[in-house]
């Protein structure tokens, strides 16, 4: 009697624990309907606000964005089938029949999809700054239809760049390696930079990179009749525009090429720079976002070098242009890492010079004849003598014009002359400027003492807080909020502590570097070329910088600050013709369109779905059904404690 007892007691258990299992897996399938539901509505927003918005993207991260929101949607088709035990086929067809539409314009099946690992600068254009960035996209542009001078080379595309990082593994290794980071800690962020630029330096080009690269270097050598050496330059998608990422990734010059596949992996690394990360976050980008292009051209051996902004970007109305120049290779210019030559032109024709300010130019970067490059001491006869004759000032003006007139913006280009007097174009760039539409006004004189005054402004605005002296990397982690940061020398490495500071101010400084770009991009007043102005300020001290007016204050002067109203115009680009663009625009009427409103008319059913959107709409409202009626549907009525909800209210 005992066993018989226990025998059927066992038996209402086990039938038990398999409704409770099937109720279990039931409540599992429709939570991963409303997480996947929201995931893909996520993806849709930001696609379709790159769409409406004209937001530049590569075509791997149109592909990577609409392949993890195809499987998104099928997982919510799918789990609804789950939870209902089927009755859905419908559903299947319609999520086949968009899902085709999308694979056949994404793949190119009935218009080839332009995907190539590299393309000759003889080819690039505008339309192409979606595969090779838009450093060599204006690169190109300006070569081929507007016969500006710009050296030789190729770029290695965002395609390229997917196809070595999937070829080694890369992703997974590199997310291993950030997982648990805490990138406010400078240790923890340095070591992870180490170790992923490990990984990537240690991984192997894939064979049609490699390839493509070597059989295009040698005939462009014996089109130029001589061995070439050369430019590894970052071009990374969406560099050089509202983001202008200036100074974060890495450039290697005058490069054999034999070694051009060692250094493209060295600039492809420098994405994970500590510095670059900081300022990722700082602008709120997603690595995987970022698409590193990497454009190859022939290193040119200049005499001098420069940047020129076309027109004075804390006075735009002011019809001046402003030149900077140094001996040598520009890169220590853009680094902050030496004084420069500075003119101020008429932007009108002979270009009259309206300022110039000779600096004392002690050392140079030279090109090495075997490749690579060194530090020099300037000779003393040039140490003190202007890097640019007039002449050369006009065809800068003239260039500077005309690369304005056709990008229709502001342009911060950087140039240099050869050793015959040739004038190249390696870099143009929207410039951001300060938007004077609404100019402040102060009621009264500032009545504060003065510390420094006749300062060089490059990015407007007044900002007021404690002094913050900042030597190394490691104390941008612990830079407080609100304060001012003093800086000897402007450096690219201290860009990610500039959301946090309320102002710059820069003893030495060019106002054309890096630095100077990323202030006037992210709006944070900036005075440079301030003498002996480190020593002088101390740490703790309370001041109120004026950059629109190139004054320093003692203390905190409140009325300043009350009638600040200091703008950065933003720069634009057209990506109409970009193929990513175009492939959006085609996917879009098979992604974001919702037909399927009101669940109460009889066109709410499955086989009316002709947008991922729509399947999304039906399947949350149908998994709401499906799980109220769940006891009922599923004679679970064995399971004690669940009960249907009978009531009026609107569940």
């Amino acid at each position: 009697m005992i066993r018989l007892w226990k025998s059927l007691h066992d038996a209402k258990k086990a039938k038990e624990t398999n409704a409770e299992q099937l109720i279990r897996e039931k409540y599992e399938a429709f939570l991963t309907i409303l997480a996947e539901n929201s995931h893909a509505l996520e993806l849709m927003t930001e696609l379709e606000k790159n769409l409406l918005e004209n937001h530049l993207i590569s075509i791997p991260y149109l592909k990577n964005m609409v392949k993890n929101l195809s499987k998104s949607v099928f997982s919510v088709v799918d789990n609804l089938e789950r939870l209902s035990g089927g009755g859905y086929v419908e559903l299947n067809d319609a999520y086949d029949n968009i899902e085709r539409e999308i694979r056949t314009i994404l793949t190119g099946s009935k218009i080839p999809v332009y995907t190539p690992v590299v393309i000759r600068m003889d080819d690039i254009h505008c339309g192409h700054i979606d595969k090779v960035g838009s450093k060599m996209a204006n690169l190109g542009e300006l070569r081929n239809h507007y016969n500006i001078n710009v050296p030789d080379g190729f770029a290695l595309t965002a395609c390229a760049y997917t196809h070595f990082a999937e070829y080694n593994d890369l992703p997974r290794q590199i997310a291993s390696i950030l997982t648990n980071l805490d990138i406010s800690n400078s240790q923890q962020l340095l070591q992870a930079e180490k170790e992923i630029k490990s990984v990537i330096l240690e991984a192997v080009v894939p064979p049609e990179i490699e390839d493509a690269v070597h059989t295009i270097s040698k005939e462009l050598e014996e089109k130029h009749g001589r061995e070439m050496y050369w430019a590894v330059r970052s071009s990374a998608i969406g560099e050089d525009l509202e983001n202008s990422f200036a100074g974060q990734f890495s450039s290697i010059l005058n490069v054999p090429t034999d070694q051009l596949l060692e250094k493209y992996k060295e600039v492809v690394a420098s994405k994970y720079n500590a510095r670059n990360m900081l300022y990722q976050r700082m602008k709120d980008i997603r690595s995987d976002d970022v698409n590193m292009s990497v454009g190859i051209i022939e290193m040119v051996r200049p005499m001098t070098s420069g940047v020129l902004y076309t027109v004075e970007p804390m006075r735009p109305d002011s019809g001046e242009l402003v030149v900077s120049a140094i001996w040598g290779l520009g890169q220590l210019l853009v680094e902050g890492v030496t004084s420069a030559d500075m003119f101020v032109l008429k932007r009108e024709p002979g270009f009259p010079l309206v300022k110039e300010e000779i600096a004392q130019k002690e050392m140079c970067l030279k090109w090495l004849e075997a490749g690579g490059v060194q530090h020099d001491m300037t000779c003393k006869d040039e140490c003190q003598r202007p890097c640019l004759t007039h002449k050369q000032l006009q065809t800068l003006g003239e260039t500077g014009l005309k690369i304005e007139k056709h990008f229709k913006a502001p342009q911060d280009i950087e140039w240099c002359f050869d050793q015959e007097g040739n004038l190249l174009v390696v870099q143009t760039r929207p410039l951001h400027v300060l938007d004077h539409t609404n100019r402040r006004q102060l009621k009264a004189p500032v009545t504060a003492p003065v510390i420094a005054r006749n300062a060089r402004a490059v990015a407007g605005g007044v900002g007021a807080g404690v002094v913050c002296k900042v030597t190394d990397i490691h104390e941008i982690f612990t830079f407080p909020e609100g304060g001012i940061m003093v800086l000897k020398n402007s450096s690219p490495r201290f860009i990610g502590a500039l959301t946090k500071a309320s102002a710059v101010v820069v003893e030495k400084g060019n106002r054309t570097d890096h630095m100077s770009s990323v202030v006037r991009e992210l709006n944070v007043p900036c005075l440079v070329k301030i003498p002996e102005i480190f020593s002088t300020l101390k740490d703790g001290r309370e001041i109120t910088v004026d950059a629109t007016e190139g004054i320093i204050y003692e203390g905190r002067v409140t009325e300043l600050l009350e009638v600040d109203d200091t703008v950065v115009k933003d720069p634009s680009v057209d990506v109409s013709q970009t193929e990513s663009h175009w492939l959006l625009s085609r996917m879009a009427e098979y992604i974001f369109p919702l037909h399927l409103t009101d669940p109460r008319v009889s066109d709410f059913r499955a086989s009316a779905c002709t947008t991922w959107h729509d399947i999304l709409r039906f399947c949350h409202e149908t998994a709401l059904n499906e799980i109220f009626l769940l006891k009922k549907k599923g004679k679970l009525d064995t399971i004690k404690n669940v009960y249907r909800v009978m009531t009026d209210l609107p569940f």
